[in-house]
């Protein structure tokens, strides 16, 4: 079967549970169970959707989701809210380094967690304005939406690494 590239007049999307979606084509054809996948998750969230079956394999392609009608759009992301839920890090408590490895106690949206950063040059990167993305030894990640945000403590630890 051939690629079908969904927009506001080909198919219309709506959620069906936690992270699937149920497709419905224009001619009427239903295509139930799409796990809905982002290709560029932190970059292009909003673009390049592909729409797998339960074998994980494509079934539909989605450009951009100002393509969908509202209430599409609206199904893929309430999927996606939970999907690529990221905790993000509101407070550092400390840092400890021990042989090249860091150990981070902070405090997120989720509560407070300690995790192992393997190697801060690649598991810490800094993005867009002042968005910091951390990834630890498990590769769980973490989002610092705004470092500015943070208390003069966490910042100081925050800069020690960046």
């Amino acid at each position: 079967m051939a690629r079908i590239y969904i927009d506001q007049y080909t198919g219309r999307i709506s959620r069906s549970d936690i992270y699937l979606v149920t497709l419905t084509l224009k001619d009427g054809t239903v295509i139930r169970d799409l796990e809905p996948r982002k290709l560029f998750p932190i970059t292009n969230s909003n673009m390049y959707i592909t729409l797998l079956d339960s074998e994980e394999k494509e079934v539909a392609f989605v450009r951009d989701l100002e393509e969908l009608d509202a209430d599409s759009a609206a199904a893929l992301k309430e999927c996606f809210k939970e999907y690529y839920r990221i905790p993000q890090i509101t407070k550092l408590i400390s840092s400890d380094e021990k042989f090249g490895a860091l150990t981070w106690r902070v405090e997120t949206d989720r509560g407070t967690v300690s995790f192992r950063i393997r190697n801060r040059h690649s598991d810490i990167k800094c993005m867009n304005g002042n968005r910091i993305l951390v990834r630890d030894t498990n590769d769980n990640r973490y989002e610092i939406p705004d470092y500015t945000a943070m208390d003069a403590h966490s910042r100081h630890i925050l800069f020690s690494y960046l």
